[in-house]
């Protein structure tokens, strides 16, 4: 299948089955309630943007056309609600493009903010202009030229608050990869019973809309939704707040058409822009907390972690392994220590970009043949030390003798000169099962490897020695 073919195909698709769930939604002849096509045919060509070719385009119009003649609506009405529909996804995408908004960094800084703000005042009006100056005098319309405003109004909310519930769910909506990660963490991870209690507060806001239905539901899932915000990831807060909003939505709805038409007429321009702010509390809130929770994880990281080598600094892995000499009590574990042969040589000789590089490298080699769940740091210059957790010490001495004959037998190159050869020497102790009464220090056990590790060097380096 080409990539014009799946393009067609795709946004075919999609837009069909969105224009029928708007068509259900439409209320005594006036416009749908709820119309996702065409937030989601921007989001669509937003995040993926192979999708935003000719057959794509080509596939929409067939869409919006099909969706509404097969449900008995007039050609020439349909053909002009199938262009104002176009024009406010053109319109948008035309002002991200020519603002230069990066999309794809929705949830970094103003970014989501500034995409709603062109969605609202550049692509929605656009639609909206142009519905309420051509639909009027196409035969058999339902709308009037002596309600300009107020349908001018009801198309434009209408497209705002679809943008708001559409657009963040479609945008943050994780790959399969990310999908299947997420799926495997919350298997292998527990979470406290308090986790579940903002999704407890929405239903419980929800549920109040709809027994204690009138203008002030439109703040009664706020705090839940804020509540929310603070302890779930973007897609789930964009989920919920989907779900949220298009109940709170048909409740108000519902609500006024039961007092009578001109009362829905009256109030559900109002009511559509408090959705709106409604909507854009929680995103936001979310998109900031995330934002800082990923800075401080940055932050710890670089904290904890040398800045070269990637490795644990001398401070977070004595503080990691002295945790863990804690709980393992039963199980057996290994030290290794690690230092490359003749580094000050190396340094003096090629100069220190090539002896950051050879650290780098070799940081590298030893991660890529260590567990997950083993310590990694670095002590000081090209000294590095091993954490091995519930290991034999047969395994642990195959480790090492595997990171060294690695390390032997990986030229490092540099810029075209002439591959650098390096050796580590490497000395190891290891310790079984203890008893809390004999609880070793981890400085105890890093001298203990060191003294094997001197002797490797005394002994004509590039060689595995354990202490005994």
């Amino acid at each position: 299948m080409t990539t014009q073919t799946k393009a067609f195909a795709i946004v075919t698709s999609v837009v069909f089955i969105c224009c029928l769930l708007g068509i259900v939604t439409r209320p005594l002849s006036f416009l749908a309630f709820f119309w996702p096509a065409n937030a989601a045919l921007l989001a669509l060509f937003m995040r993926f943007p192979q999708l935003n070719v000719f057959s794509g385009w080509l596939g929409a119009f067939i869409a919006y056309m099909m969706a509404d003649l097969l449900t008995g609506n007039y050609f020439e009405l349909t053909l002009f609600l199938t262009l104002s529909n176009l024009l406010t996804v053109a319109v948008s995408l035309f002002f991200i493009n020519y603002f230069k908004i990066n999309y794809r960094n929705y949830n970094k800084g103003f970014t989501f903010l500034y995409l709603f703000a062109i969605c609202a005042f550049a692509g929605c009006l656009a639609g909206a202009v142009f519905a309420v100056f051509t639909i009027p005098h196409v035969p058999n319309t339902f709308m009037s030229t002596d309600r300009l405003w107020i349908d001018f109004g009801m198309w434009w909310t209408s497209e705002l608050v679809n943008a708001i519930l559409i657009i963040p769910l479609i945008l943050a909506m994780p790959t399969w990869t990310e999908f299947k990660h997420a799926v495997y963490d919350r298997r292998h991870k527990q979470y406290p019973i308090s986790h579940i209690f903002p999704l407890i507060a929405i239903f419980i806001c929800v549920l109040m809309t709809y027994l204690l239905s009138g203008p002030g539901a439109l703040l009664y899932p706020l705090a839940a939704l804020i509540w929310a915000a603070l302890s779930y990831r973007l897609f789930s807060v964009a989920v919920i707040n989907f779900a949220v909003l298009l109940a709170t939505y048909h409740s108000l709805n519902q609500f006024y058409l039961s007092e009578s038409s001109d009362a829905y007429l009256s109030t559900a321009i109002s009511v559509r822009i408090g959705l709106c702010m409604l909507s854009l509390a929680p995103l936001i809130l979310c998109i900031i907390s995330q934002n800082r929770h990923e800075l401080f994880k940055q932050v710890l990281y670089l904290a904890n972690h040398d800045s070269l080598t990637r490795a644990m600094t001398r401070r977070y892995f004595f503080q990691q392994s002295e945790q863990l000499l804690q709980n393992i009590k039963r199980q057996p574990f290994s030290i290794i220590m690690l230092d490359i042969d003749h580094f000050k040589n190396l340094n003096d000789q090629h100069g220190h970009y090539a002896g950051d590089l050879v650290l780098q490298h070799f940081a590298r080699t030893v991660q890529h043949n260590l567990r997950n769940k083993d310590l990694f740091g670095r002590i000081g210059g090209e000294e590095f030390v091993i954490f091995l957790q519930n290991v034999k010490y047969q395994e642990a001495y195959n480790i090492a003798e595997r990171i060294r004959n690695v390390t032997e037998n990986s030229p490092i190159s540099i810029h075209g000169k002439a591959p650098l050869h390096i050796t580590v020497s490497i000395g190891i102790t290891h310790q079984d099962a203890f008893d809390t009464a004999e609880h070793p220090t981890i400085q105890s056990l890093i001298n203990n490897a060191d003294d094997a590790l001197y002797h490797a060097k005394e002994h004509g380096r590039n060689q595995v020695v354990s202490f005994n």
